[in-house]
């Protein structure tokens, strides 16, 4: 549910936050309201609710603890710049974000491995009469390895002061910590079915059989079948 006039549900995720922080530290910017203390204020705010919301662990403790969590954590103002998201009369709470987060858990897309499309030569009679062949697919697999590895790596804008009512946006390359992995090639026979009157160009898909991704889903492996001449 939203909380307050700021039209904004706390069960918001990451991307959302980001695509309003964006859109609202835009408007504000300093650059585009000289001496307009108020707009400098509101800009002021903003970063330092993004800056909370958009990390991992702060994000945690104030969707377990709330806003003492974050004062426990040595945030003291925590009460005022939440409200700027949240409502509650303090900050920018007029903001109003045009967003539910009716998605909690939508951090981030899952990143995807690249798909492959592969020809199949079949004869004229095994179109005709159908028939099953088997392909060997060499595919990496990840295997544990010693160590950890940086991992999710995405790049989120930061907000730099530099001096009295000049700040500088700039992207930076944040990432999580995983444990390391390895990837070994195995061998996999697929075994493709040709049923009876397929024809010449028609496609045979295994999902999550293309390459994979270190950090999220493999892609599909299609083949594609073509008659033989």
């Amino acid at each position: 549910q939203h909380d307050g006039i700021a039209g904004v549900s706390k069960s918001a995720s990451t991307k959302d936050i980001k695509k309003a922080y964006r859109k609202l530290a835009m408007k504000y910017h300093p650059d585009k309201n000289p001496n307009d203390k108020d707009a400098e204020q509101k800009f002021q705010d903003l970063s330092a609710a993004y800056e909370v919301l958009s990390d991992k662990e702060k994000r945690q403790t104030y969707d377990r603890h709330g806003e003492e969590g974050l004062k426990n954590a040595g945030m003291h103002d925590a009460g005022d710049v939440f409200s700027s998201f949240f409502g509650g009369g303090g900050g920018f709470g007029g903001f109003h974000f045009g967003f539910g987060g009716d998605d909690p858990g939508g951090e981030r897309e899952m990143p995807r491995g690249a798909d492959i499309v592969v020809d199949l030569e079949v004869s004229l009679v095994e179109l005709y009469t159908g028939d099953f062949i088997e392909v060997a697919r060499y595919k990496p697999v990840t295997k544990p390895a010693p160590g950890t590895r940086q991992c999710n790596c995405r790049t989120e804008m930061r907000t730099q002061q530099l001096g009295p009512g000049r700040f500088q946006m700039s992207p930076q390359q944040i990432c999580d910590e995983c444990p390391n992995v390895k990837f070994v090639t195995e061998e996999k026979i697929l075994e493709v079915e040709i049923e009876p009157g397929m024809r010449d160009g028609q496609n045979y898909p295994f999902v999550a059989e293309g390459e994979p991704h270190i950090d999220g889903e493999p892609g599909d492996l299609t083949f594609h079948i073509v008659q033989m001449r």
